[in-house]
Order: structure tokens, then C-alpha cells, then sequence
């Protein structure tokens, strides 16, 4: 009895060993017929820069992993997990041209370029030259998306905000009618600050102050000083990072100013802008873009924050930046079937509407950008009241 025992035992643990063996051979054949698609990604890590955009870099791995998590995509019947390569800029041209290179040399050509305008013009003769297609996560520069340049997209134009932000200051502000601008001396902002003149005038507005202020400024007070000369009932920084939008708010209100500040195309994150202004001056703030935080959010987006959050990292509006412009590229791709840029620009040029990750979106921008290569998405707009951030309804442009 013994004897037979013993077969049965060894029996046993060579069927467990068969089955195991069994079980890797799927595991490996299912990932020998899962390819690798390589996505770049450049963004600014270092330099003076970094501080606006580099949890986009820090969220990188959360990206990638959503995506493969929901099963990547399949293109020509192959199944592609998304591997995101992720280069610094440097907060320089010099730094973004190498960043390009790279990623070329690596064989990339798929690629989410720099939120920093200064960095993405350097690139774009390498990347053009080269016939890698960029989906900026969102853009204002003209001199980005035009029709020379095929390769160029934008998943959003912050552009598209101003107009429903005036309408929003017209109707929660209506004794408000003298404006000063306050903006940054950016080369993107060139369009915006037009747009936003062409909208004051439009909303019945009186523009009574215009000055630019240097990149990397901290001390706003001579600039506020002569804008609140004019006795302006409220102040429109037009787009923003984080630093300069606290910066114009706290040193505008200890200069007594009271009225309405904003910015139809961001602050940045608002959640960051209301933790660094003093309370006692966090009302009357309201900005073009989400609160990340809300739970007014898409699905995905709750997705996404607790990935980041899992990876101890803190979820902010440029956290989501990465997968805002991956969600609509991969679509493209998808739906192209191909992997080749030129189709998937030539199924682009054919496609009416594509969804983002904040709703049902479609391609325009031959209004701005004479080409439609950006995508015209459900416009959100938060505010700070009493402290408080608030998301309101996200509306269909």
C-alpha cells in the first residue's frame, strides 16, 4: 500500500508540475502576441517650467498603466500594450530639439509634445522633418496647428473657453464693465490676448488696461499698482501657471483691489491656486478649465486619480495631461488601423466627432488655425467661492 501511495504522490505533483508548466505557456504565448506601441512624450522636468508641468512626467507610469489596464489597443488584428517614453525639455529649446531626437532614434512616431510653447516650436522642424504626429494635450499658438504643419494636433484649445467665460463673467458680474489685462509676455498668449480683446468688446466691456509681464516673475506689484490706476472693476490674467495666478491674486487684493479676477484660458490647477492664496481673498476667482478633484469628473479621470494617488503621487489638473492627449491619439490610431502617420493624419482629416475624456468631442479650428486639427470639446469652467473650489456643469460648445 505503501507503494501505490508513493505513485499517487509522485503522480500528483507531476500533474501540478504539467499544469504549471501549462499555465506559463499561455501566460508567455498571450505576451508573445501582445506588441509594445511606444508613445514619447516630452515635457518639462527641470528648468523654470518644471514646476507647472512636470507632474505630467510624474504621471507617466499611472497613464500607462490605465490604458493597458483597459486593454491598450488592436490594430490589423494585433493587440498593442502603450508603453510611454518620457524625455525632458529642460524648459529649453536646446533641451526639447535633443528630447525630439531621442525619441526619434528610439523609433517613435507617435508623440505628445511640450505644454510649454517655447519648447514645442523648437521641435517642430525635427518632428515634421521626421513625420511624427504630436497630440499637444491642449494649445493656444497658431504658430503650432496651421496648415503647413501635417503632423500637428491639438486634443484641446483652451482658445475655445473664452468666449463662454465672458458670458459667464457678463451674467455673474453685471456692474463689472471696466477690465485690465494682465498676461504673460508668452508667444502663445500673442492669439489669445486678440481673442480676448475681440470678446470684451463683444460683451459690451471697456478694456482700460494691457500690460505683459516677463516669464519667471514673482513680484507684480509695480505692474498691479499701474493697472489699478485705471480703476478697473476686474482683472484678466487671459492664461496662467499656478505661481503668477497666486502671485496676481494675493499681491492684487493687498493692494485693495476687490473686484472679479480670471482667466478664460487657466490658471492651472485651481485646487493649487486656492491652497496658496490667503482665504480671506479666495472669492470672485474663476478660471476656463476642471477641477480634476470634482466629482462631477468622467469615470476615466476618477480612474486616473487614484492611480496617481496610489503611486503617492498628488493628482492635479496637469496629472491628467498625458492621457487628455493619449485618449484621443489612440483613437485615431485605432481607427486608422494603421500605424503609418500619414494614414492615421489622412483618417483624421475624414473624422467628424471623437470622444475625450471629458465627453463627445469634435474637429474644428478652421475658425482659428485654418486647419481642423483641433478638437472641440465640452467646455467646464470652476470657480473659488468663499474659499472653496467649485466645478460647475461641464456644456457642449
Amino acid at each position: 500500500m505503501k507503494k501505490i501511495g508513493s505513485v499517487v504522490v509522485v503522480s500528483c505533483w507531476l500533474l501540478i508540475l504539467a499544469l504549471f508548466s501549462s499555465s506559463n505557456f499561455f501566460v508567455n504565448e498571450a505576451a508573445a502576441q501582445t506588441k509594445m506601441l511606444k508613445i514619447g512624450l516630452i515635457t518639462s522636468v527641470t528648468g523654470p517650467m518644471a514646476p507647472a508641468f512636470k507632474p505630467m512626467y510624474d504621471a507617466v507610469k499611472p497613464t500607462e498603466d490605465l490604458i493597458n489596464q483597459r486593454g491598450g489597443i488592436t490594430v490589423g488584428g494585433q493587440k498593442y500594450n502603450i508603453k510611454i517614453v518620457a524625455e525632458d525639455d529642460q524648459s529649453s529649446p536646446p533641451g526639447a530639439i535633443a528630447a525630439a531626437n531621442k525619441l526619434i532614434q528610439d523609433g517613435v512616431k507617435f508623440m505628445i509634445p511640450p505644454m510649454f510653447m517655447v519648447t514645442d516650436l523648437a521641435l517642430i522642424p525635427t518632428a515634421e522633418q521626421a513625420k511624427v504626429l504630436r497630440m499637444k494635450a491642449f494649445g493656444m499658438g497658431p504658430e503650432e496647428v496651421n496648415p503647413k504643419l501635417r503632423y500637428a494636433f491639438f486634443a484641446d484649445s483652451s482658445l475655445y473657453n473664452i468666449e463662454p467665460c465672458f458670458d459667464y463673467f457678463v451674467k455673474t458680474y453685471p456692474k463689472a464693465k471696466r477690465i485690465a489685462i494682465i498676461m504673460p509676455d508668452d508667444p502663445g498668449a500673442n492669439t489669445a490676448l486678440d481673442l480676448n480683446e475681440k470678446a470684451t468688446k463683444k460683451h459690451g466691456l471697456q478694456l482700460v488696461f494691457i500690460e505683459k509681464f516677463k516669464i519667471g516673475s514673482e513680484d507684480f506689484y509695480p505692474l498691479l499698482t499701474k493697472a489699478l490706476e485705471q480703476k478697473p472693476d476686474a482683472i484678466n490674467m487671459v492664461v496662467s501657471i499656478v505661481p503668477w495666478a497666486a502671485g496676481i491674486i494675493n499681491q492684487s487684493r493687498e493692494l485693495g483691489f476687490t473686484g472679479p479676477i480670471f482667466a478664460p484660458c487657466l490658471f492651472g490647477d485651481i485646487n493649487l491656486v486656492n491652497s496658496m492664496i490667503n482665504k480671506k481673498y479666495a472669492n470672485d476667482l474663476f478660471h476656463g478649465g476642471p477641477d480634476v478633484l470634482s466629482d462631477k469628473m468622467s469615470p476615466i479621470v476618477k480612474d486616473l486619480r487614484k492611480l496617481v494617488e496610489g503611486a503617492k503621487q498628488p493628482f492635479i489638473m496637469d496629472s491628467m495631461l498625458g492621457l487628455d492627449a493619449l485618449y484621443p491619439l489612440l483613437q485615431c490610431i485605432e481607427k486608422a488601423q494603421s500605424l503609418d502617420p500619414d494614414k492615421v493624419v489622412e483618417t483624421i482629416e475624414k473624422m467628424k466627432s471623437i470622444d475625450t475624456i471629458w465627453g463627445k468631442g469634435k474637429w474644428g479650428g478652421q475658425d482659428i488655425f485654418g486647419v481642423n486639427h483641433v478638437i472641440i470639446r465640452p467646455f467646464t469652467l470652476s470657480r473659488i467661492v468663499n474659499g472653496k473650489v467649485e466645478q460647475l456643469d461641464f456644456v457642449e460648445e
